[in-house]
């Protein structure tokens, strides 16, 4: 990758972080990205892509809203709180999608960073996970708490995946929207929304990993936000998840 297209891609993630903290957490719904990053500081651990994955034999799409839910497999471990450890399927893409939207903590900057190392593709380590942190301050920031901080019983935002769309597949990436149930609680006063998150995963190192094609690369149209189980979520197209046990 270029020196100029990095720019333009940090750019863009810049975009996406204003949007966040004018309009998303300000009260709207409908976010459009895993976690809306923007930073000049890269960090360590940014490298070059070396080589992209293979976008060979697509796998199938399911078409069409259900509200019989897809059972996505269980992961086989846990890192710094985020469940890894998915099969090399398109089910599994979707599994290390939705866990990664519900252990999200945007509240908890230093968390957030650990989780987004252990998320990202391998050579975006570090990017990823320095504009997590900045994501994670600009939340707390957008609800007028001090930039730096914890999650505790009066300030939290908690996500619980509902449903998913797939918008795009092959092999080893995959492009996924997750409806998402969450609740952000500031000062002990807190409200319940339905949002859309949408992730690029790639297969790496065994793996579903979280591309750094999320920052900038999902699609303009994604379906719309829905109450998961409804007329309108079958509509648009989404399917119920539901986890392993």
């Amino acid at each position: 990758m270029s020196l100029a297209s990095l720019d333009q891609r940090r750019r863009a993630a810049r975009r996406r972080l204003a949007l966040l903290a004018t309009g998303i957490l300000i009260g709207g719904a409908g976010v459009t990205a895993f976690f809306v990053l923007g930073s000049d500081d890269a960090g360590s651990g940014v490298g070059q892509r070396e080589a992209a994955p293979s976008a060979s034999a697509p796998a199938a799409i399911p078409s069409g809203g259900s509200n019989t839910p897809t059972v996505l497999p269980k992961p086989k471990e846990v890192k710094e709180g985020v469940p890894v450890g998915y099969p090399h399927t398109l089910e599994g893409a979707v599994s290390a999608a939705a866990h990664f939207t519900d252990v999200n903590d945007l509240f908890t900057p230093d968390v957030a960073e650990r989780q987004a190392r252990v998320m990202a593709e391998p050579n975006y380590l570090g990017m990823l996970g320095t504009y997590a942190r900045m994501a994670a301050q600009e939340a707390r920031k957008a609800r007028g708490l001090p930039e730096n901080g914890e999650s505790d019983t009066a300030n939290f935002y908690a996500n619980q995946s509902r449903a998913y769309s797939i918008d795009s597949a092959a092999s080893d990436k995959v492009t996924i929207w997750i409806l998402v149930d969450s609740t952000i609680s500031v000062k002990g006063v807190s409200k319940n929304i339905t949002e859309v998150r949408g992730a690029i995963m790639i297969w790496a190192e065994g793996d579903w990993k979280m591309s750094f094609d999320t920052l900038d690369g999902l699609p303009e149209e994604q379906p719309s936000p829905a109450t998961p189980g409804s007329a309108q979520a079958l509509d648009e197209g989404w399917r119920a998840l539901a986890y392993e046990k």
